[in-house]
């Protein structure tokens, strides 16, 4: 928050939480208990592994874990990225024009987006764009 003198006027902790915690990428993904509810919502409509531990080690895992161009992988990389966007978004739109949407919307809208995504792309019929089907239904 320090190098942005355009929020300087904000105190650095997050909208979301009434504890005071300070607006860190630690915090937002997904120690916040906003991220939180929509991991654990999009976690609860498809199969994402996510192991829990702090932003920085999990970024290290997913890196280890998804990498290579399996579209099973592929998939799971675009929604992190998706849903790290979503909150972000989410986020912005909270603090800077005072609106707000639930995790449900956020979640939902992170899987649709995917969802659309995976459907435009042309995949050969194989064990593996069945098991992708499989994941997003």
């Amino acid at each position: 928050m320090l190098d942005k003198p355009w929020v300087s006027h904000l105190d650095g902790a997050c909208i979301r939480c009434i504890n005071g915690q300070l607006e860190m990428h630690s915090h937002l993904f997904f120690s916040c208990r906003f991220s939180r509810q929509c991991l654990d919502y999009i976690q609860h409509h498809i199969r994402f592994p996510w192991p829990h531990r702090d932003w920085e080690d999990n970024v290290m895992w997913a890196a280890t874990k998804w990498r290579g161009k399996h579209v099973i992988n592929a998939a799971y990389r675009a929604l992190l990225a998706s849903l790290v966007y979503h909150i972000r978004k989410e986020h912005n739109r909270r603090r800077f024009q005072q609106e707000e949407q639930s995790y449900t919307i956020v979640g939902r809208t992170t899987i649709e987006e995917i969802r659309q995504r995976i459907l435009s792309v042309e995949l050969p019929f194989s064990i593996s764009t069945i098991a992708l089907v499989e994941l997003l239904e």
